[in-house]
């Protein structure tokens, strides 16, 4: 988990920090400048899909690598290629100390970050790139002075072979695109509709369709049955597993001896501490209409910013074919 507080900007500079920042922001690991007419000006140029009112403006596609169950894609920071996890449960992008370095990034001098999980307490002055692509579009922050910020910390080692993480994209950036999230085809699209609603996609296989709730700073909130309990689950393509939380335990009536048994692994999150999490088998999880049969999820007494259920993580999007619409505030899913 980690909570983070970014500072803010005044007429365009910011103010100098005075303390420590209050968490406001909550995420876990399991097992595991500014766009003008110009920027609209390249959308509309761009490939776009037209449904009455509706213009599916397609913006990028980019490749993404699964690694021990991290999604990752490639940033272009300071006009040099860096590995990032894809992240739709931060809501701050990271990136690490080692990264830092690498990519040659100046530290903010006036702001910094306090993150606080399971993996400790972490407070760091902000990283502050001059430019952020994806797929060569620039990417921005979802705030008034559209900034680049990168809030520093430290990540968990993978364990795995392949090039280095360098951070993690998280909600701040994301946001500002719907996401046509292709595991199977390793294929990531980025869009920005306009006038949209309903069924608009230009997919040509069938889907359904899943509303989703914004609680807060664009997290995506899914309604979701397991073992025929209705419950709320976060979906974070930053976790390489769902996860069934404590407030989920509760609804579910489970304790410490209903996971007697169960295998167990330490987890890590932005830090260096551990938390054992237990492998628990369920009757059946439906998210919208499909149903999973005996589904494995990880379960721990932990709290998750916003304050949900469980998690949905990368192995529920492994099997199927999603669009996260930020725009209409839906998730798309063709069946697995």
């Amino acid at each position: 988990m980690r909570f983070c507080s970014p500072g803010r900007r005044r007429n365009g500079l910011y103010p100098k920090a005075t303390g420590s920042q209050q968490p406001n922001d909550t995420h876990h690991w399991v097992l595991f400048r500014r766009l003008g007419w110009l920027a609209v000006c390249v959308c509309l140029l761009g490939p776009t899909h037209a449904h009455g009112d509706c213009l599916v403006g397609e913006r990028a596609t980019v490749v993404l690598t699964v690694t021990g169950g991290m999604i990752t894609v490639p940033v272009e920071v300071n006009n040099v290629t860096a590995s990032f996890i894809l992240d739709t449960g931060a809501q701050r992008s990271v990136v690490t100390e080692a990264a830092i370095v690498r990519l040659g990034l100046a530290r903010d001098q006036w702001v910094g970050t306090t993150m606080s999980g399971i993996g400790g307490v972490n407070r760091r002055a902000n990283a502050d790139p001059y430019s952020l692509t994806l797929g060569g579009v620039a990417l921005v922050r979802r705030t008034i002075n559209h900034d680049t910020s990168l809030t520093v910390g430290i990540l968990p080692r993978s364990g795995n072979a392949g090039p280095p993480i360098d951070g993690l994209l998280g909600r701040d950036y994301l946001s500002e695109f719907d996401l046509d999230l292709d595991l199977a085809a390793r294929q990531l699209t980025l869009y920005q509709p306009r006038g949209c609603a309903g069924r608009f996609l230009p997919w040509a296989g069938d889907y359904a369709s899943v509303p989703v709730s914004n609680p807060t700073e664009s997290a995506l909130v899914i309604p979701v049955m397991l073992d025929g309990v209705s419950l709320s689950a976060l979906l974070d393509s930053g976790a390489s597993s769902s996860l069934l939380a404590a407030p989920g335990m509760f609804r579910l009536r489970m304790g410490p001896a209903d996971l007697t048994g169960d295998p167990s692994a330490p987890v890590s999150g932005l830090g260096t501490r551990t938390l054992v999490m237990h492998r628990h088998q369920f009757r059946s999880l439906r998210v919208g209409p499909q149903i999973i049969d005996a589904p494995l999820l990880w379960v721990a007494p932990v709290r998750l910013s916003p304050i949900v259920d469980m998690v949905l993580g990368a192995d529920w999007l492994a099997g199927r074919r999603v669009w996260i619409s930020y725009a209409t505030r839906q998730v798309f899913v063709t069946a697995p």
